[in-house]
């Protein structure tokens, strides 16, 4: 050590190119992704503390002192993400963004101000998780730590101690309660995040549901010849050459009514097959009420033509439909999704 040492440095160019090892952060802003970065950080780093824990519980100086670390790092990488979750599910505003992380530590009032958007998303388009088990689970934690200062120090700034008790603390059990929270607040996340937030007025969905009756028999004809082709795709593979295969291709006759049938059919299959993708990819989540999900995906398959350029009784240009090509079995499931929601079947 020497009072000219550089602790925090950064690693020269030449050292970047010889792939010397660093990390890399500060690029990540600060919207929800940093939150859930530092988030996941802090819950690796307490499962790594949890296994050597397990690995060396015969010896106490490690599992009592690794304790520490492992519960603090456990309740922060939970708090973080709590924090994550309303930037992501929240109120957007600065004000109220400033007002929730001026809560400062207190798991339960973090939990607490988000709840009432949880309970929202979940109305609209349900939870496979159970948010009172979450909430028990926060509320024991925040019981235990409420300020986030208990594991980090013996005592209080007035001296007293801040554990009234010796423990016998099953450490393995916190643990695996503690990755069972992590991951159900990461589900929560996952199912609420990209709701559809629009729905289609009753003249648009008049408007739409018309056009669907306009051309039902000929989307029902298609969906035959696509489950057609979709069986013939999921028989034995076999080898042909690159002339053979866009021969088959020629005269597939999904290509042939694609090719065949007039511009407002064929924007209405391209709409409802990236329509029905997207649902079917959870890159937006529709309402659980048949009915308000008919009018949501209503509203993203117009969403959908509009950001095309595609308007009905106007021939496409080259590029703009994009369902040419694309197999069978694709066609098949996007746009019988798309048509069960629209019949109030799914």
């Amino acid at each position: 050590m020497d009072v000219n040492d550089i602790i925090i440095r950064e690693l020269s160019k030449e050292e970047l190119n010889q792939r010397k090892p660093f990390s890399h952060f500060g690029w990540e802003g600060t919207g929800p992704f940093s939150f859930l970065t530092m988030s996941d950080g802090y819950w690796e780093s307490a499962k790594i503390i949890l296994a050597t824990m397990k690995s060396k519980s015969n010896d106490f100086a490690i599992v009592d002192s690794l304790v520490y670390p492992l519960f603090f790092n456990y309740r922060h990488s939970i708090e973080v993400y709590l924090k994550m979750m309303y930037f992501n599910l929240g109120d957007k505003s600065d004000g109220m963004r400033k007002d929730f992380l001026n809560i400062g530590h207190d798991l339960y009032r973090l939990w607490a101000t988000l709840r009432p958007f949880l309970n929202k998303g979940k109305k609209h388009v349900g939870c496979s998780v159970n948010l009172d088990a979450v909430e028990h689970y926060i509320k024991e934690i925040n019981a235990y730590d409420p300020d986030s200062m208990v594991m980090r120090y013996p005592m209080e700034k007035d001296l007293t101690p801040n554990k009234q008790n010796e423990y016998h603390f099953d450490f393995i059990h916190f643990g695996d309660c503690m990755n069972e929270l992590c991951d159900a607040l990461r589900q929560i996340d996952y199912e609420f995040s990209n709701q559809m937030t629009e729905s289609a007025d009753y003249n648009e969905l008049d408007s739409f549901l018309l056009l669907i009756d306009k051309y039902r028999k000929d989307i029902e004809e298609f969906l035959v010849i696509l489950q057609d082709e979709q069986d013939k795709e999921n028989k034995e593979f076999k080898v042909v050459s690159f002339d053979e295969l866009l021969s088959n291709q020629a005269v597939k006759k999904s290509a042939i009514f694609l090719n065949e049938c007039d511009s407002d059919l064929l924007i209405l299959l391209d709409s409802l097959f990236y329509a029905g993708r997207t649902v079917k990819s959870n890159e937006v989540r529709l309402s659980k009420s048949p009915v308000e999900r008919q009018r949501e995906f209503v509203k993203l398959t117009n969403q959908l033509m509009e950001f095309n350029g595609l308007r009905l009784g106007v021939t496409p240009n080259e590029g703009q439909i994009n369902i040419f090509g694309k197999t069978s079995s694709a066609l098949f499931s996007c746009i019988s999704t798309a048509m069960s929601i629209i019949d109030l079947l799914e």
